[in-house]
């Protein structure tokens, strides 16, 4: 189970700039204690932050949506890895994952395998690879760091991943998995139904009839029940280009300039703006 902790709004940048998306997961350690790490990550000066933190034990901690932009890896010295961009900031096409400990400290089981869970997670969520080339060492961008260390092996870390990781759905933040105030976003690893597999990502969710329609989602939205509202409680994370049997539409809170929310036929409610069609009055022309 993941808790989203978030962090205040100078420690992260809203979304992803030029269109560029997660293709990579940077892994840290944090030099320290579980709560000294994640006091960083909380203190409004410090202006670093990373997406998740593993504790010592295996709890799982979201600071920063995947959507956005941490600051856990914008320093580049003599870099060894293949895929850098040149002239982008890396922070803004990797995710980051800080471990509780120092560099070469031996890792818990509870540790290795929640951290091997999370990454076949956000593996499946953003298809990334599960190779040296796209799960990486902090070191291979600042060779300064030390960071995670050398007792890690990170094929050791994949031979962990479960086949098809448990719910890769994402824990969120009481207003939708932003860092502090947000837009839909895909979150973290939670407690709650599964979503479908991203192999599988074209199945419909939800029984049709001439009653209902689909819809398609563009990005991962959070099905929510309660209300058309991000302080709704989140049942469901539903990964990208999946088809929702959806019944109605309702208006509610406006997220990104869009207050239009479809009801599936549950009665739970996904965020218009989220799927390739925004504006119900038109949805199928």
């Amino acid at each position: 189970m993941t808790q989203w902790i978030g962090c205040p709004d100078s420690n992260f940048r809203r979304g992803r700039p030029f269109g560029l998306r997660p293709e990579a997961v940077v892994v840290h350690i944090m030099d320290g204690s579980f709560e000294a790490g994640e006091s960083v990550f909380r203190n409004p000066s410090t202006q670093k932050s990373a997406h998740y933190g593993i504790s010592f034990v295996g709890e799982v901690h979201q600071y920063v949506d995947e959507n956005d932009t941490a600051f856990h890896a914008g320093i580049v010295i003599n870099p060894t890895w293949a895929l850098l961009k040149p002239r982008v900031n890396p922070n803004f096409y990797t995710i980051g994952i800080e471990h509780e400990g120092r560099p070469d400290d031996v890792w818990s089981e509870a540790q290795l395998t929640a951290s091997a869970t999370l990454i076949g997670q956000i593996a499946a969520r953003w298809s990334i690879p599960l190779d040296d080339s796209h799960v990486i060492r902090h070191h291979q961008i600042r060779a300064s760091k030390t960071c995670p260390g050398n007792w890690l092996q990170l094929r050791d870390l994949f031979a962990r991943v479960p086949t098809i990781p448990p719910g890769a759905s994402t824990a969120t933040s009481p207003q939708n998995g932003r860092s502090a105030t947000d837009t839909l976003n895909p979150d973290t690893p939670t407690v709650g139904p599964s979503v479908p597999d991203p192999r599988n990502a074209h199945a419909p969710i939800g029984p049709t009839d001439a009653r209902t329609r689909l819809v398609r989602t563009i990005r991962t939205v959070n099905l929510r029940r309660g209300g058309p509202t991000r302080t709704a409680t989140v049942v469901r994370v539903i990964p990208p280009h999946t088809d929702v049997a959806v019944s109605n539409y309702e208006v509610g809170e406006r997220v990104e300039g869009n207050a239009y929310w479809y009801a599936d036929v549950h009665g739970d409610y996904l965020w218009a703006g989220g799927t390739s069609s925004p504006d119900p009055k038109i949805i199928g022309t």
